[in-house]
Parts: structure tokens; sequence; C-alpha cells
């Protein structure tokens, strides 16, 4: 291997790891970003479900294309699970909702990928 082009090689590989080093504390930032706005949207949506006391597959589908257009994931990639039985005053319903995130620059589809999860539980101000 000739001088020159040993030295493009260490020089590729060495900006590939600042990249990877200075794109982390950036990753982090935008992952609580993500997490702020789900927890805003699970606390939105159950602020609004405990009155009718439940979560019809309509609401859930209607939280899940919001949350992916609003993040720029497809749909299938945000998982949503609620209430979806009736509850009366008192009784708890909850919200929880996930999506895939990256920890590093170099996690996109691996086995380290981070869930974001935003989860809560409220009584139910639905009257029978």
């Amino acid at each position: 291997m000739s001088f020159g082009l040993r030295n493009i090689l260490i020089v590729i590989l060495l900006s590939i790891i600042v990249l990877s080093w200075n794109y982390q504390p950036y990753m982090d930032m935008i992952n609580g970003v993500r997490e702020q706005y789900l927890q805003s949207a699970v606390y939105t949506a159950l602020s609004e479900a405990k009155i009718k006391g439940e979560f019809t597959s309509s609401d859930l589908d209607t939280i899940q294309s919001t949350v992916a257009d609003t993040l720029g994931y497809p749909p299938q990639d945000v998982l949503v699970q609620g209430t979806t039985t009736f509850t009366t005053v008192g009784s708890p319903m909850s919200l929880t909702i996930s999506i895939p995130s990256q920890i590093s620059l170099f996690s996109s589809n691996a086995s380290n990928a981070l869930q974001l999860t935003a989860s809560e539980t409220v009584d139910s101000e639905a009257i029978s």
C-alpha cells in the first residue's frame, strides 16, 4: 500500500470516529425532545379520553398517525396502546406510546436501538 493511500484511509477512519463522537450529544438532545413530545401527546390524549372513559380504535389510530407525522416516522413504527374497555369514574385508564430511536450514529437498525416510551395512567371521569 502506498504512503498516500494509507494516509487517506487513516483520515477516513479518524473522521468516522470524530463524527460519531460529535454526533452523540445531538442525538441525546433530539431523543430528549422526542420524549417530551411523547409525554405531551400522552397527557393530551388522556385528558380528552378520560371524559369518555375509553379509547376507541379510531382514537388510537389517530394518535398513532399524528405522532408518526409529527416526528417523521412511518405509522407502523409508532406503537400506541391504551385502555379500550369502558371505565367509569375513578377507574384507571392508561395510554402508552413508543417510538424507535437511535443511541448513536451507527445504531439505526441494530439490536442496540432505543425505544422511547411515554406512559401515563389517570382516573376515568366517565359516568355510566
